[in-house]
């Protein structure tokens, strides 16, 4: 499964007047996170920044600007033993007292995404920089620069005054890596950049293809079973057939318009 880390303190920090945009809305860059999940048939949980991040393949750390060094030590831990972290721009800036990290930004996750930000790239109202896998970037446009050997430009903005420049970097580490993502893409941008690093992280949906956006599915267990939830987020009908489970609530195999089913499935854990 994935993750989002969702922190309350670079929410709270991210969006002060004393920095080079104040229009950061840090609410709307984990949402359109999540949207991008949602449209990949992806499921992933929203946790907080102290959640033990050991049991996700895959963890987005939308605008993750306050980094304490107990953070910054278990981050680098997870990609040490394999995860794969996703940290968007302004992330790693200050430590939990606001404190700027020393050593240039991206801060505190400097070695591990394996960059450095030359320049940050606030964008004014209706400014647009292109990117090369065809997406869209507004708000802000970080001029990325690689700076380890395991460093690959996935990314590289076409237009602006970074044009040739990388947006979208993975750092490897091991069997781990470190992604950094230096440009606000939005929900339609962060589709296809997510979908390469998901599967490069060995993430894959669990929705056949055909529902894939149009249901949402929700995990939840107990001792002898999982139960998962299918929501219709659309206007019709749609067969959840495909989806392994005995159906719990009620006997149809369509799922109606803006309706939930529960399915079940029974499993044997070890304790």
């Amino acid at each position: 499964p994935a993750a989002i880390l969702f922190d309350w303190d670079s929410w709270w920090a991210s969006e002060q007047d004393s920095h080079p945009s104040d229009r950061l809305r840090y609410k709307q860059e984990a949402l359109d996170w999540y949207s991008a999940f949602l449209a990949l048939g992806i499921r992933a949980d929203v946790v907080p920044s102290a959640t033990d991040l050991a049991g996700y393949g895959l963890v987005v750390a939308p605008i993750l600007h306050t980094v304490p060094a107990a953070l910054k030590a278990r981050l680098e831990e997870y990609v040490g033993n394999g995860g794969h972290l996703v940290a968007s721009y302004f992330s790693g800036i200050t430590d939990e007292n606001d404190h700027i990290w020393l050593g240039g930004y991206p801060g505190a996750l400097a070695d591990l995404l394996g960059v450095r930000i030359d320049e940050f790239g606030p964008l004014l109202d209706g400014d647009e920089v292109s990117l090369d896998n065809g997406t869209t970037a507004t708000l802000w446009a970080d001029r990325v620069l690689p700076r380890a050997d395991g460093v690959e430009v996935l990314t590289r903005y076409t237009t602006g005054e970074h044009a040739g420049d990388a947006a979208v970097t993975r750092n490897t580490v091991g069997s781990g890596s470190a992604a950094y993502v230096g440009a606000r893409l939005g929900t339609a941008g962060l589709e296809p950049v997510l979908a390469d690093l998901a599967a490069r992280a060995g993430i894959t949906s669990e929705l056949p293809a055909e529902l894939r956006g149009a249901v949402e599915q929700v995990l939840r267990t107990d001792d002898d079973a999982d139960y998962v939830f299918l929501i219709n987020r659309t206007d019709e009908p749609v067969d959840i057939t495909g989806v392994d489970g005995d159906i719990l609530t009620g006997e149809e195999s369509k799922l109606a318009p803006r309706s939930v089913a529960v399915l079940t499935r029974k499993v044997s854990r070890t304790t």
